[in-house]
């Protein structure tokens, strides 16, 4: 048991105290009593702790300021409240406010509290487990997740980056295909060469063949100077064309004929300049649509689209919203110099059950906005409820009258994340979930989720 976190005790009762530790000991956990707050603070300073149990009916103390103390010292500590039945809902939802990981009434029923204390640990060693591999993606790729659509991604560029294949990003607008284009350049033999961005939407349709093939001095009203394309500057180098689906049909014919002959040719001069480049693209739309509406070259298409990456959007992977709202909170604290923030677990569940329309794009600007207007360093979920688009997504998180509640919504939310993810997929569901498979069915029947037999989907009935 050496290599397992312990667990501090501190109850009123030291009858309950001794029941615990045998309960835990039980089922393999170590456990230690302590007699007071000053107690438990200088073993979290000398030992490896996990979870402390904490009676919230301490004569001597502030249970809610040990606490804080404890998150303070160490936040990735799980804390149990064990309170008695004339608990206020004000005493509830500020120990949720504050990261309390459970609320257990007395008296303690054995089940519950193995669960919680199982569940809690279970957490902490997923969380030692995905660090790791979300700073590798981080480092090698510039791309901040460890979902299972992250890896996949992932695994696609290592194949797709040595080689001078055309790529498609495909996703939803927001969703990070600048970032999965630079991290196919960042991992290429061209990796010391340009990257040179172009946003076929962002440019007027007159003005887009000069922005991409260059001009010659005088060529048209406005050429005031000879300018080179995008094509030559990436010479060499990777060329990222975002939102093609926007290039015009002229544009779209002389891309074409440059992927195909490796030469461009600026505006004004007849003169063939030859170009090394590698070109990948992306789109928010339907190809496929545009060429069978007549608004896409279908030869283009095939030329552009040799290796499609997919981008899942941000609610389809919800294993990425938390690293990627801490990475953003630390970026722009350290831009702000006021001191790091961290979320609160209940700002955390808001984020995991926020729709996400605008993807990792709106998630970083609401990490940026609450960066800015808010001055305390814990984030919770009242203040990520002020800034989100559309409030309604935080649905009963927010607005949870009970500790148990606010819970429940998250625990609901989250395995319907999971089982989206994974086409109702029940084995892999549970194994993402580290729940068995009778502990799974069990949570569906709690939470009322079904699959309806009609169409396939999810339903609370």
């Amino acid at each position: 048991m050496q290599h397992l976190k312990n667990i501090l005790i501190l109850a009123e009762d030291k009858r309950l105290s001794i029941k615990l530790k045998r309960m835990l000991h039980n089922i393999g956990y170590p456990a230690t009593i302590v007699e007071d707050g000053k107690h438990t603070m200088s073993m979290i300073h000398q030992d490896n702790i996990g979870v402390v149990l904490i009676d919230f009916a301490l004569p001597d103390m502030d249970s809610l300021d040990l606490m804080r103390n404890i998150q303070k010292l160490d936040p990735a500590i799980a804390v149990i409240l064990l309170s008695s039945e004339n608990a206020t809902i004000h005493d509830v939802a500020e120990a949720a406010n504050l990261g309390a990981f459970e609320w257990i009434q007395k008296p303690v029923e054995r089940g519950r509290i193995i669960n919680a204390v199982r569940t809690a640990m279970g957490e902490l060693e997923s969380q030692k487990s995905m660090t790791p591999l979300v700073s590798e993606i981080e480092s090698r790729y510039n791309i901040v997740g460890s979902s299972h659509e992250i890896r996949r991604i992932c695994k696609t560029i290592d194949k797709v980056a040595s080689q001078n294949t055309t790529v498609l990003i495909t996703g939803e607008s927001g969703t990070g295909k600048e970032k999965v284009a630079y991290a196919i350049h960042l991992n290429s033999k061209r990796s010391d060469r340009p990257f040179i961005c172009v946003n076929c939407a962002a440019v007027h349709e007159s003005l887009i063949e000069s922005e991409l093939f260059g001009h010659k001095k005088g060529s048209f009203t406005g050429a005031h100077a000879t300018k080179k394309g995008k094509f030559q500057l990436a010479h060499q180098g990777t060329l990222f064309l975002d939102e093609i689906g926007d290039l015009s049909a002229g544009a779209q014919a002389k891309l074409l004929r440059t992927i195909e002959t490796g030469e461009v040719e600026s505006i004004g001069t007849q003169k063939l300049e030859h170009v090394d480049v590698r070109i990948i693209s992306a789109t928010n739309k339907d190809i496929s649509k545009l060429v069978s509406m007549n608004k896409f070259r279908e030869d283009l298409l095939h030329r552009i689209n040799v290796i499609v990456i997919d981008i899942p959007p941000l609610r389809q992977r919800p294993r990425d919203i938390l690293p990627l709202a801490n990475h953003f909170l630390n970026f722009f604290s350290d831009q702000d110099g006021r001191g790091r923030k961290y979320l609160s677990p209940s700002a955390e569940a808001v984020l995991l059950v926020h729709h996400w329309p605008g993807n990792v794009r709106e998630l970083r600007n609401l990490v940026e906005r609450i960066t800015v207007l808010i001055d305390v360093s814990e984030i919770t979920s009242q203040h990520i409820s002020q800034f989100l688009r559309f409030p309604s997504a935080v649905n009963g998180v927010a607005r949870a009258k009970s500790f148990k509640q606010a819970r429940k919504t998250f625990e609901k939310s989250y395995i319907l994340h999971t089982l989206w993810e994974n086409n109702w997929n029940i084995s892999k569901t549970a194994e993402i979930l580290n729940l068995p498979r009778s502990s799974l069915y069990d949570k569906l029947k709690e939470f009322n989720i079904t699959r309806s037999p009609k169409n396939q989907t999810l339903r609370l009935v």
